[in-house]
């Protein structure tokens, strides 16, 4: 079972009134999939932005880099720049303490002042919300998840547990398992993906470094990179049922879909279903805007549709009889209409409509990031802002706006794509 089932309610006007049902789905996980796998890197080592990140934004996919801060910039490891840089491709940088003491728990003094040294010295999506502890030790819960969304341990098996979470997570968001890999590890990624999708779950790794490249201070259990990047490959062909997505991610996206209801409108007709996502979390860590993948049964006849949230088209497809779509939570009305049947009371944009900005490359110094993400192109940190993709050739493909704080704007086929975001525009291959 991968999704959750809520009942939409309107009213139709064909003369006369009626009601009726009409099934949306949450998918358990984004896109409808079958199990959920984040990689994470500790340390900073310099593999990370050498080796690491470049093989993992290869297949489409993003990963999570723990940083000790006191650590960057030293021989080995990776400075601010390469941080930045890693954070720009949509990379989620994460806190591993600011001295990494050798032995015994991170000093509780730095739970807080680790996620402020990286907040200071990069933009993100969200900014730093997830910690992992030095030597898997937990330096307090409650001043943990009052820093952070969630704080990863090692191997739950070394003390008796699963290292396969279910679909809801861990039973304590400050205690969220990882597999060590390399030689004091498992390097099995393959066999522990398909365990996770079998079982409807998710599972984590932990990774320190790689038996080539510069790994500077991490040194302890390096990971055969050969192998791993083996595993993105079968996981990218096995894409239906793995998600591949940073720590960040797949903890909001469980957090949100476990609070999230459907807020029937009325007003509906026969050719425009309208309600509201809703969830009701809240807390000084996190905006909770991460978007989650719904999914209606296509009613007979409608073969062109769109999906609108508030004044922002959202990009949607129809496959085994439904019509599929990711939205953010508290982000307005959603509208899912037959623009067939609405095409005389709708004015289609120029598709002659070119880009006239210059083009860029992504700058590090800008606070959201433009990337290639899986087959699609998303756009994070730019809440609010208006979103244009045009072709190669500087046609207009879409526009929209960027509703929360990372958000899938266009899918297409392989190609070089322009995206203005604002008044700035970025090349974006897929």
């Amino acid at each position: 079972m991968n999704c959750t089932k809520i009942s939409l309610v309107a009213v139709l006007v064909w003369g006369t009134s009626f009601a009726f049902s009409q099934s949306v789905e949450i998918g358990t996980w984004a896109g409808f999939r079958k199990g959920a796998v984040s990689f994470t890197f500790d340390d900073g080592p310099k593999s990370d932005v050498e080796i690491a990140a470049p093989m993992f934004e290869k297949y489409g996919y993003r990963a999570t880099f723990n940083i000790v801060t006191n650590w960057v910039g030293a021989n080995g490891m990776v400075s601010w720049s390469d941080v930045q840089t890693m954070a720009s491709a949509g990379h989620e940088i994460a806190s591993h303490s600011e001295s990494h003491p050798g032995n015994g728990a991170m000093p509780a003094n730095e739970i807080a002042s680790s996620k402020q040294v990286i907040s200071n010295n990069v933009q993100q999506s969200y900014g730093c919300i997830t910690l992992a502890y030095p030597n898997c030790n937990t330096p307090g819960d409650q001043q943990v998840l009052q820093n952070y969304i969630a704080g990863r341990i090692c191997n739950a098996s070394w003390s008796g547990g699963s290292d396969i979470m279910g679909q809801n997570g861990p039973s304590n968001w400050a205690a969220v398992p990882a597999i060590m890999t390399g030689n004091q590890g498992s390097e099995d990624f393959t066999g522990n993906i398909q365990r996770a999708v079998n079982s409807g779950g998710w599972v984590m790794f932990l990774t320190h470094g790689f038996t080539t490249g510069t790994n500077g201070y991490a040194t302890y259990s390096p990971t055969n990179a050969t192998v791993m990047e083996s595993a993105l490959g079968w996981a990218k062909q096995n894409d239906k049922d793995v998600w591949v997505a940073p720590f960040r991610n797949v903890t909001m996206y469980i957090k949100e879909r476990n609070a999230a209801f459907i807020d029937p409108m009325d007003g509906g007709n026969a050719d425009s279903y309208a309600f509201e996502l809703k969830h009701s979390i809240a807390d000084n860590i996190s905006k909770y805007d991460y978007p989650l993948s719904l999914r209606m049964a296509k009613p007979t006849g409608w073969e062109n549709i769109q999906v609108m949230q508030e004044n922002a088209e959202l990009e949607a497809s129809m496959a085994d009889g439904y019509i599929y779509f990711d939205a953010v939570p508290n982000a307005g009305k959603i509208t899912i209409s037959n623009m067939d049947a609405l095409s005389s009371s709708s004015s289609a944009e120029e598709s002659s409509s070119s880009a006239t900005t210059a083009l860029s490359e992504i700058p590090n110094h800008f606070p959201f990031a433009v990337y290639a993400d899986n087959g699609s192109i998303a756009v994070s940190g730019a809440q609010g802002m208006s979103v244009t993709v045009f072709n190669a050739l500087g046609n207009k493909l879409r526009s929209t706006k960027v509703l929360g704080c990372e958000q899938k704007v266009f899918s297409g086929a392989k190609g070089l794509y322009i995206v203005k975001v604002g008044s700035h525009s970025f090349k974006v291959r897929l």
